[in-house]
């Protein structure tokens, strides 16, 4: 047997590093699998977490969420169209009212741009009011301020008076009716062969193609008949008031079918003339919950009778009801919103405003 070394010997020196690196590498191995315990560990935790089902959150509550149509610091401007049109008319007044940060929606009447025209039977003033203020309210709008322009004013007296008559909290802050009077009108004479005719241009179904056409000649064509042979007026509709579809058919926002309904239910009738009486009637004995605005145009563009002294025009309206305020667009034609669209959409914010901030009033004072 070879005898130890002694501590000062040669090669108990040359062994010592080979020690050590033993030591470092078993420290290495000991701090390798503790890490990859640790690690480990943290997979199989995150592996049950994942595998865990995610916290319900059914108990939370919904917020409700402001939108370009709605705000909680201004009430909505709800938009009506006239005959012959669609929302698209107040594409100019809705670009202008979102960039100034004011909400706003425009909606199509039943059987006018994309809304379905329903059963021609209950086409009546009450029913396109109704339309209005159902889709207010689905749409979520809590204030609004309605302006109708033209045959939509009538219209806009009807959802006036709707409101008015319920006795509930009502939508409405304003009523803006533009370019529109009660006076009586007569609606053009049509024949019974083109009645028949016209009732093509229902909602569609067997032997009615509704207001889909394969193309813009035949949507062209169709048109013509019902406006004069027309073909200036026809032909400023093509991909504005008649569009093309991804599927290659065109629509036609234009329904002479809508327009002869609302020529004999809304502007031939006396409904204008009724609404206003029962809008004055309630102003007079307490007054109504929102503020009614007549606005008009100059002539010879307007289509209100403005002097004094004629039935239904706008200082009957206003004799009648002499908290309507009545305010006149100089140099304006029909469609105020357009031909005077700075001035108008200016007077639009103001009346927002106002209505919003009498809303806020009210609600503090409880009333």
């Amino acid at each position: 047997l070879g005898s130890r070394p002694s501590a000062g010997s040669p090669r108990l020196a040359e062994l010592a590093p080979v020690r050590q690196v033993a030591t470092l590498s078993k420290m290495r191995q000991t701090l390798l699998r503790t890490r990859l315990g640790l690690s480990l560990a943290a997979s199989v935790v995150g592996a049950v977490q994942m595998a865990q089902p995610a916290r319900s959150r059914s108990s939370s509550a919904v917020l409700p969420l402001a939108s370009s149509m709605q705000s909680s610091q201004r009430a909505t401007a709800v938009l009506v169209h006239g005959l012959d049109s669609s929302k698209e008319t107040w594409s100019g007044v809705l670009a202008d009212l979102a960039a100034a940060g004011y909400p706003a929606v425009a909606y199509d009447l039943r059987g006018h741009g994309e809304s379905p025209l329903g059963d021609p039977d209950e086409f009546e003033p009450a029913a396109l009011a109704s339309d209005v203020l159902a889709a207010v309210r689905a749409a979520g709008i809590k204030r609004c301020v309605l302006v109708g322009h033209s045959m939509g004013g009538r219209v806009a007296m009807r959802a006036a008076a709707i409101e008015a008559e319920s006795g509930g909290a009502s939508v409405l802050r304003a009523v803006v009716v533009e370019d529109m009077d009660i006076s009586p009108r007569t609606a053009p004479e049509l024949s019974a062969e083109k009645r028949r005719e016209v009732a093509a241009w229902g909602d569609g179904g067997e032997g009615a193609p509704g207001r889909r056409f394969a193309s813009w000649g035949a949507c062209r064509e169709a048109l013509l008949p019902w406006y004069d042979a027309d073909e200036v007026r026809v032909d400023s509709w093509r991909n504005k008031r008649v569009r093309p579809h991804p599927d290659s058919s065109w629509w036609s926002d234009i329904n002479p079918l809508a327009r002869r309904l609302a020529w004999e239910r809304v502007l031939a009738s006396d409904d204008g003339a009724s609404a206003w009486r029962e809008l004055a009637a309630r102003s007079g004995s307490g007054g109504l919950p929102f503020s009614v605005q007549l606005w008009h145009a100059d002539v010879p563009g307007s289509v209100v009778k403005e002097g004094a002294g004629e039935v239904g025009g706008i200082a009957d309206m206003s004799g009648q009801m002499p908290a309507a305020r009545v305010r006149k667009f100089r140099g304006a034609a029909h469609s105020i919103h357009n031909s005077a669209r700075d001035e108008f959409v200016s007077a639009l914010c103001a009346l927002v405003d106002e209505a919003s901030l009498e809303g806020e009033a009210a609600a503090k004072h409880g009333t």
